[in-house]
């Protein structure tokens, strides 16, 4: 594939990756590196989708006014997140990419049914004091090993019932910590795809072009129909990833 191929597909990708997150406000992490982990391996997708993402990430973290608030009550979600996000990221760098992918794909076949039946986790309560380390754990595990940065971080946060805005900003802080982890891991081990500030570019212009057309159609098409197709759509995508993975 050449350059003008290659920075075409990116393009495409972070685009449809940036018009999901445009309308149901995550997402473009998890589509893009679902799309270009077939077409270029696990490890050259996570590299491509890292500095798009801390880009349309870091808005979302400082956005909100919450920030104390968030950190007050989260540190013990986020930290062992990040934590455990850089211990498996360098595991990632030094085994084969077989596993992982496999793993990639039965964690979007997850999500993908979480959201499918919008299943409602029990509220944790009291627990939250060790649930939250626990969640942040898994949650850095999954992130290390496969780039997916959001299970089960946002059924744990649906589970804690807090307001919108909150869960955003939330959800923002932990995706900029962890994206930032990655990229020190994949700097430090020299796993960046040649061309990454080309090809960054790229996907960050597609990605904000696609979250503002989102935006307009958020306004013609409720979220739940979208997020019906949308965890549809990724569920058969995962399928896609873990049977290509095994038949490698």
């Amino acid at each position: 594939m050449n350059q003008i191929e290659l920075h075409l597909t990116v393009g495409a990708v972070f685009f449809l990756g940036g018009a999901v997150k445009g309308v149901v406000g995550f997402g473009l992490p998890l589509v893009s590196i679902t799309l270009l982990t077939p077409l270029y391996g696990l490890i050259d997708a996570i590299g491509m989708m890292l500095l798009p993402a801390i880009i349309t990430n870091f808005w979302q973290a400082i956005s909100g006014g919450r920030f104390i608030t968030i950190w007050r009550r989260l540190w013990g979600l986020l930290l062992p997140g990040a934590l455990f996000t850089w211990l498996t990221a360098n595991v990632l760098a030094q085994v084969d990419a077989y596993w992982p992918t496999v793993l990639l794909g039965l964690v979007i076949l997850a999500y993908s049914g979480t959201g499918l039946w919008s299943w409602q986790p029990p509220e944790p309560g009291h627990r939250e004091k060790w649930l939250s380390p626990l969640a942040g754990m898994l949650t850095g595990v999954f992130s290390g090993l496969t780039g997916v940065l959001v299970f089960p971080l946002a059924v744990y946060l649906q589970a804690l019932r807090l307001d919108r805005q909150i869960l955003l900003q939330a959800m923002g802080i932990y995706l900029l910590l962890a994206n930032l982890v990655l990229a020190s891991v994949f700097s430090w081990q020299g796993l960046f795809p040649q061309g990454i500030v080309s090809l960054a570019m790229t996907g960050v212009t597609a990605g904000l072009v696609g979250m503002a057309l989102g935006r307009l159609i958020q306004k013609r098409l409720s979220e739940r129909q979208f997020k019906r197709v949308f965890f549809l759509s990724l569920g058969v995508l995962g399928i896609y990833v873990f049977l290509g993975a095994l038949s490698a």
